[in-house]
């Protein structure tokens, strides 16, 4: 894979990573599911979800590989003698590979490892909530990035943080995982038409 399209191709296989294993899951758990009553980290729960959690944590396990992928490739977006830029890029991916350990480890330790689960999931949306903040930071640069994309970075990065602190509404999860999931394939995707 070519610098060029390594955000590109690994951006789009972590929203079919994702929800390929997490549709898997989905058609395995037991019994009624809605993001009315129930977290998405709930399939990945084995005394839930017995027969598909190790699909949902097989999933979370390879899109955060996949997501680590992209992170390196927005390398793509540097713009030379412009330093503030290139240490926004830099933070981005430090942080947003951080995030991705982050997300492993949530995997690595589901639901029903609840106290550990739990940190894992905050340290997580705290790593890339600050990551899309400052790929919003970054790409602002670049007179090629359209100011929507940068309008749903810092709405997705915002939508992660208030997720983190609603604690007991499923559905923001659920809205703040979409936000996610569109964010990186769409940054994917005008990476690959620079």
């Amino acid at each position: 894979m070519r610098n060029q399209n390594l955000s590109f191709i690994s951006g789009i296989l972590v929203v079919l990573v994702y929800l390929v294993f997490t549709l898997i899951a989905f058609l395995r758990y037991p019994v009624s599911y809605s993001p009315i009553r129930n977290w998405l980290s709930d399939l990945g729960n084995v005394d839930l979800n017995p027969h598909g959690a190790t699909f949902y944590n097989a999933g979370i396990i390879s899109a955060a590989l996949l997501l680590m992928l992209f992170f390196l490739g927005l390398s793509r977006w540097m713009i030379e003698n412009k330093k503030v830029q290139i240490i926004m890029l830099r933070l981005t991916q430090v942080f947003g590979i951080a995030g991705c350990i982050c997300m492993m480890m949530s995997a690595i330790y589901p639901m029903n490892f609840l106290e550990v689960h739990s940190f894992w999931s905050a340290a997580l949306y705290i790593m890339l909530s600050t990551g899309f903040a400052f790929s919003v930071a970054a790409l602002r640069y670049h007179h090629n990035v359209p100011r929507w994309l940068l309008f749903l970075g810092v709405s997705t990065a915002l939508m992660v943080n208030l997720t983190s602190f609603q604690t007991s509404v499923y559905v923001l999860e659920w809205i703040t995982v979409l936000l996610f999931l569109s964010y990186v394939s769409l940054v994917g995707i005008e990476t690959k038409r620079l």
